[in-house]
């Protein structure tokens, strides 16, 4: 789907390995924004809900493990731009803006626009939800930078809203909707009435 779909592996494998050395921009509060591929869909402003799959590294761009991901999910991670979260910190947020919508952007993020002093603990995984251990180790340690990769899937086509967030299914169980990249051949759905979750195909 979108620009990077018509890529070939020897064309992304070429653009991973420059992003390890390229200068990109630096904004100016020390946010280095790498363009991999520029995105061809809308461009999102602050206050919208934009849907993007994410990686984040603690050593450079696929050094080491990956300290968090959207892709354990089952669906892209969503969030309205402008308004940071614990999963994707002021400086990710600030490095969307400007991308378009099927973009591909890698983000050098400083520690104080990071994970700060609180660091990023491993994630664990439940039939709950996500969780953080009382014995989780640091993926990322306190005042550490952050690498983040992020593909744009919806930077307000709707696309990913009409999947993931049908009408009349509430936050709730529109939260169990999975399609990783919103183009799945079975999106998985909620029932409104049961509640149960069923698959179609798109």
């Amino acid at each position: 789907w979108g620009p990077i779909a018509a890529m070939s592996n020897e064309e992304l494998a070429a653009l991973d390995e420059a992003s390890k050395s390229a200068e990109g921009v630096l904004l100016p509060s020390g946010v280095r924004v790498i363009d991999m591929v520029p995105g061809t869909g809308p461009e999102p402003q602050r206050g919208q809900r934009v849907y993007a799959a994410y990686k984040v590294w603690a050593n450079g761009f696929r050094s080491g493990p990956v300290a968090d991901l959207s892709f354990t999910d089952g669906r892209p991670y969503d969030w309205i731009l402008g308004e940071p979260t614990d999963r994707l910190p002021a400086g990710a947020d600030e490095g969307v803006l400007g991308m378009r919508e099927g973009g591909w952007r890698r983000l050098v993020i400083p520690p104080d626009l990071a994970y700060g002093e609180m660091g990023l603990k491993r994630v664990s995984y439940s039939p709950l939800g996500r969780y953080v251990g009382p014995k989780a180790p640091y993926v990322i340690q306190p005042g550490a930078a952050a690498y983040f990769d992020l593909i744009m899937l919806d930077g307000g086509s709707g696309r990913c809203d009409q999947l993931l967030r049908p009408p009349g299914v509430g936050e709730k169980k529109a939260s169990k909707i999975k399609s990783p990249m919103c183009v799945a051949a079975v999106v998985e759905r909620v029932d409104v009435r049961a509640g149960a979750v069923h698959s179609r195909r798109t």
